[in-house]
């Protein structure tokens, strides 16, 4: 029987921060997927899946964290009595208009991750309903 000690870290890491599934898991650490359901329910770590998702330095947020860098210089310029390189102002102009397209596109792959886990639970799921129903000759 596998040992939460020896294995629970990085069956953790593997379902957590890498995105597999309790399935590949089980194959790659040879664990039943029953212990390691076990160990997901008692670590919470659906949760830690969800927040690992959310908090992931995005594309979206390190493109804005760029425009405000860019924005904030262009202001200092002007505010010197400079005027800000064209170029840093087209990109300024054009990531402005673009930014909240590649949010969504972010939010998008974060929510079909977590539907594509939520899937897989399902699908196990029934496949265990339907074995347990020809097992008891139902």
């Amino acid at each position: 029987m596998a040992k939460f000690e020896d294995y629970g870290l990085l069956a953790e890491k593997y379902y957590v921060e890498e995105q597999l599934s309790i399935r590949l898991i089980s194959q790659k650490l040879s664990i039943s997927e029953k212990t390691l359901a076990r160990w997901q329910k008692n670590g919470n770590w659906e949760n830690k899946r969800k927040d690992f998702l959310s908090s992931q330095y995005t594309c979206s947020a390190a493109l804005q964290e760029l425009v405000i860098h860019l924005a904030k210089d262009a202001n200092e310029k002007i505010k010197m009595g400079e005027m800000p390189e064209a170029s840093a102002l087209n990109f300024i102009g054009k990531m402005a208009e673009k930014l909240p397209k590649i949010k969504a596109f972010d939010e998008m792959l974060i929510n079909e991750k977590l539907n594509e886990e939520k899937n897989e639970k399902d699908m196990s799921k029934k496949v265990a309903i339907a074995i347990d129903k020809k097992l008891m000759g139902n």
